[in-house]
């Protein structure tokens, strides 16, 4: 399945599953499924969800040295903000679990560890210590696209390490199939949020 394809399953699954009338929860709750839904194809560099994890770390890298040239310069030190807010000191070890999660993946085969349950139950475990209930947004993406791949007719390795994979060979990664899982997924995401916003008004 193409990235576009997997964001609009994974968000479409997730608007399903958990309906709500918080939109803070639905708009966090959407971000995470996207994240979810991208993050499995880590593990092959032309994907949106590697092209999206780089641009975020570069991001992040990029931050830290202005904030350290503001420290230096201004003698303004942003990090205290960060080391004295307990919330944020809380998702500190989250943060480098992902990390290891993420440099791990991203050096494995496509469709092996990031496919697999294992990498499912590792990857949510720090989503949940961040996030806490609405990690179940991530996690249906997350599925979400492990399932789309299973329609594929290359094997995915869902039991790793095991060798063994799973291929239903139903329809190629950007064939028709793709185009109506795309179209039907937007579908169903724009008639929730339609019926989110209606619910508030």
């Amino acid at each position: 399945m193409t990235g576009k394809t997997h964001m609009a399953v994974g968000v479409g699954a997730a608007t399903i599953m958990l309906p709500s009338n918080d939109i803070k929860s639905i708009l966090g709750g959407t971000a995470l499924a996207v994240v979810g839904s991208l993050i499995v194809d880590i593990d092959t560099h032309k994907s949106k969800g590697f092209t999206f994890l780089k641009n975020l770390f570069g991001c992040t890298i990029i931050l830290i040295i202005l904030g350290l040239i503001v420290k230096n310069k201004f003698n303004i030190n942003i990090f205290n903000y960060i080391t004295q807010n307990k919330e944020l000191t809380k998702m500190f070890p989250a943060l480098v679990i992902l990390l290891i999660l993420i440099v791990l993946g991203a050096n494995t085969p496509h469709r092996s560890f990031t496919h697999s349950i294992i990498g499912f139950i590792l990857f949510t475990i720090p989503i949940y210590m961040m996030t806490g209930e609405l990690f179940k947004w991530f996690a249906i993406g997350y599925v979400a696209h492990i399932l789309a791949d299973m329609l594929n007719k290359k094997e995915i390795k869902i039991l790793y390490p095991i060798k063994k994979g799973i291929a239903l060979r139903l329809c190629s990664a950007d064939g028709n199939v793709d185009k109506f899982l795309f179209i039907g997924s937007v579908g169903i995401i724009i008639l929730k949020y339609v019926s989110y916003i209606n619910s508030i008004l």
